[in-house]
């Protein structure tokens, strides 16, 4: 692979962004940033045809053109593979830049935050959006250059300013929430979802966390939504119009203000553009449906929060377990000291886009230099067995199986930054499925248990 620009270079040791005497061959002046005028997007300004960084200037024009970027990192989650590929190379970078910002910081002579500031503006300007991708970006480099500064020392007046011009007004309000279905939802579901998480990691790596959840809930959603069986407004285009909704006339019972209305609108809307071509597709998107009726849309919905709700269940059930003695365990069996995080990213070899596992399991315990890490990754399913009979019920478990080896079984990379096995490349020990126990016979239990375990998963079963 070539080698990638040095961002870390023209963001920190740039003579024109830091005033330094150093020389730079490939640093480019603020001022040339400032009067840049942006032409239109095409990837070759930036990359090849494969997503390799081309060019001395071109990543840092990218990061500095907030449209551009923008427009990358949402065909990057949306599957392009091309701007994943773009994009990861500026995640990587930025999250290397962490060092030399410390090793920068680390010279900084002030005693207040207000002070040091001012010597790190020209980062708000490198990097102007606040939009996900823009944020993205600074909290990869506010995370990486957390970590070094504490290791190196740094003032903590120096780490504030830092972490104050980088993290300033990205408070989880936007984010790959806002581009699909169920803004509101996820929203609150992410914060509800990592309270546990966000006790146990503070700052800016919680931060990352919650906003990984994010991520994670929009992701879960938008694929639900694909899969969806319910009714859906017509294909037609002509036809689809006269279905459009209004966010000032609701169905009958339902209020103009109601946030599941507000967000229906919008989900409506988004789908309209992308159908009709008003809003580009990712290239190698599969064909989108039409949207969801407003009815279809509240059932979605109405389910995704009772599965959210259950996975909340296990994690607490997971905990509590934690907490007993190693003997009395019987989820986390074997694990001396379990580390439970949800919605953890995991990325596997030759695929583009990450998978978000419910929760993953690693013993602290295996961590240590020349020890293979326990790592043990759960997928928390809610399904109706009342109406199936057992042929049925092993026909669904055998789909669920192959989902769980597939997206959270073999080998994977940890991509959470606040997480211990961060940017490791590992393999799942262990891969677990739980149902929802609610109304299954023992028998069924039995026999669907026995059946799991011939394939390699361990299935258990939670009543909330």
């Amino acid at each position: 692979m070539p080698r990638l620009l040095p961002l870390a270079l023209l963001v920190v040791l740039s003579t024109a962004l830091l005033g330094s005497d150093c020389g730079d061959a490939e640093a480019v002046p603020l001022e040339e940033l400032r009067a840049d005028i942006a032409p239109p997007f095409d990837y070759s300004l930036y990359c090849d045809a494969q997503g390799t960084l081309v060019g001395r200037k071109s990543a840092v024009l990218l990061v500095h053109r907030t449209a551009h970027l923008e427009q990358v990192y949402a065909a990057s989650l949306a599957g392009d593979e091309r701007a994943h590929r773009l994009f990861t190379q500026l995640e990587d970078t930025l999250r290397r830049s962490g060092t030399e910002l410390a090793d920068e910081a680390l010279g900084v002579k002030c005693s207040t935050a207000p002070a040091c500031a001012l010597q790190w503006q020209f980062l708000d300007e490198l990097i102007p959006s606040r939009e996900p991708g823009g944020i993205r970006l600074r909290e990869l480099l506010a995370a990486s250059f957390s970590r070094e500064a504490k290791l190196k020392g740094v003032r903590n007046a120096a780490v504030d300013a830092v972490l104050n011009v980088l993290l300033a007004g990205t408070v989880l309000k936007q984010g790959l929430a806002e581009t699909r279905a169920g803004v509101t939802e996820t929203r609150q579901l992410a914060q509800e979802i990592s309270v546990e998480e966000r006790l146990a990691v503070s700052g800016v790596e919680g931060r990352m966390a919650e906003r990984e959840v994010a991520e994670a809930l929009a992701a879960h959603l938008a694929e639900a939504e694909a899969q969806e069986i319910g009714a859906r407004c017509p294909a037609r285009i002509e036809v689809l119009a006269r279905y459009r909704p209004s966010r000032g006339q609701p169905p009958t019972g339902i209020e103009a203000n109601n946030p599941r209305w507000r967000d229906y609108v919008a989900y409506w809307e988004r789908r309209y553009e992308e159908l009709t071509g008003q809003r580009s597709l990712a290239t190698g998107r599969t064909a989108l449906k039409p949207p969801l009726t407003w009815d279809s849309y509240e059932a979605l919905l109405g389910r995704f929060q009772s599965a959210l709700q259950f996975q909340r269940n296990v994690s607490r059930a997971l905990r509590h377990e934690a907490q007993q003695a190693p003997n009395q365990r019987v989820w986390l069996r074997g694990l001396e000291r379990p580390i439970i995080a949800e919605n953890v990213g995991l990325a596997h070899e030759g695929r583009a886009i990450p998978t978000y596992v419910d929760q993953l399991v690693v013993d602290e315990a295996t961590l240590s230099p020349g020890q293979r890490p326990s790592v043990h990754s759960f997928s928390d399913k809610q399904h109706d067995f009342s109406s199936m009979n057992i042929d049925e019920a092993r026909a669904k478990l055998q789909i669920d199986i192959t989902e769980a080896h597939a997206k959270y079984g073999g080998a994977v990379e940890v991509r959470r930054p606040s997480h211990p096995l961060f940017e490791k490349k590992v393999i799942v020990s262990r891969v677990h499925l739980v149902y929802d126990g609610k109304g299954l016979s023992a028998q069924m239990c039995k026999e669907l248990t026995a059946e799991a375990a011939l394939r390699g998963v361990e299935l258990h079963f939670h009543v909330p």
